[in-house]
């Protein structure tokens, strides 16, 4: 079975908090706290950049759980997760590791990249391409003179952008827009 669907499949169980509090216990009893204090400070430096990356954007971070994107996406980032895990993607020249607790970013224009937070620029595409303008959602290429709405999913420190046509947003337009 595909490592992301069994992941997937994990995040939608019921008692997916009691097995969550099992392992880290588990890990504490091991003697490896340490990465689960670091996997906290990074889920807060996260979720503290994405706060304000949005605030800068003109608007509100809107707080999903995984499991409420929907498959394209969710799968995506637990896919990109799991090949990361399992040191098969490819990383910035700092190397992140799943071991080393830290922000790191994916994107789903560049399948199989994961960056830290210093090489953000990696995942770039050159502005106003057609790459740029494509949605990952439906893989159209929206005009110059339409827009892309940018997201990003995060999971833990792992943040998995996307970008999408007007049709495939999944999230509320804020009534000031």
């Amino acid at each position: 079975m595909n490592l992301a669907l069994a992941f997937d499949e994990l995040l939608h169980r019921p008692d997916i908090a009691d097995i969550v509090k099992d392992v880290q216990t588990r890990i504490h009893a091991a003697g490896h706290g340490w990465i689960l204090d670091q996997a906290d400070a990074a889920t807060r430096d996260t979720n503290s950049v994405l706060t304000a990356a949005a605030a800068a954007a003109g608007s509100n971070a809107l707080h999903l759980n995984l499991v409420d994107h929907p498959d394209w996406v969710r799968l995506g980032l637990l896919d990109t997760l799991a090949r990361w895990a399992a040191g098969q993607a490819s990383t910035c020249m700092h190397s992140p590791n799943v071991m080393r607790p830290q922000p790191v970013l994916a994107a789903a224009w560049k399948p199989g990249l994961v960056v830290c937070a210093a090489c953000a620029h990696l995942l770039q595409l050159p502005k106003g391409s057609a790459r740029d303008r494509t949605c990952d959602a439906c893989g159209v290429v929206v005009p110059s003179s339409g827009a892309i709405w940018s997201t990003a999913a995060s999971h833990g420190g792992f943040v998995y952008q996307v970008g999408v046509c007007e049709p495939c947003r999944y999230w509320p337009v804020p009534a000031d827009a």
